[in-house]
């Protein structure tokens, strides 16, 4: 639960922050290294990889479950809520930190949901849940 505060709490600051760059959503004709991937771990990197990149945009709209998404009534103004920058660096790079311990962790996979728990080592981030939709791919399920 706390994970969950804390990654929109970590989006919410990014509201005062300008420089991201924005791009499409998961729809066809988004770049490939734009859209979770077909296995956790392939998501966890492309999140990754947007992350690093300062493409706070991107990663929340695009990562997010199909299914969240679709219950947002404005994307444009999420879209432009979860731009990043400077401001935003220290927590950006604590989700980050987070995303490459849960690169080493084994999922705790049931059905179409996964869970890689970091609860215990120390970080405001203590787990990340996936949701693998019809498309095959495996979005966050809560950002």
């Amino acid at each position: 639960m706390f994970a969950k505060s804390f990654v929109t709490a970590w989006l919410a600051v990014a509201v005062a922050a300008a420089g991201c760059a924005t791009s499409g959503s998961t729809r066809v004709g988004t770049a490939e290294a734009e859209r979770p991937g077909r296995t956790v771990r392939e998501t966890l990197k492309r999140a990754i990889a947007l992350l690093e990149r300062a493409d706070c945009p991107t990663f929340a709209v695009n990562f997010l479950s199909p299914i969240k998404r679709d219950q947002i009534k404005d994307l444009e103004a999420y879209r432009k809520q979860r731009e990043c920058g400077p401001n935003a660096r220290a927590n950006v790079d604590e989700v980050l930190l987070a995303m490459r311990l849960a690169l080493r962790a084994e999922p705790s996979v049931q059905g179409v949901k996964a869970t890689i728990d970091l609860s215990g080592i120390g970080l405001r981030v203590t787990k990340f849940e996936f949701v693998k939709y019809v498309d095959g791919l495996w979005y966050f399920n809560e950002l």
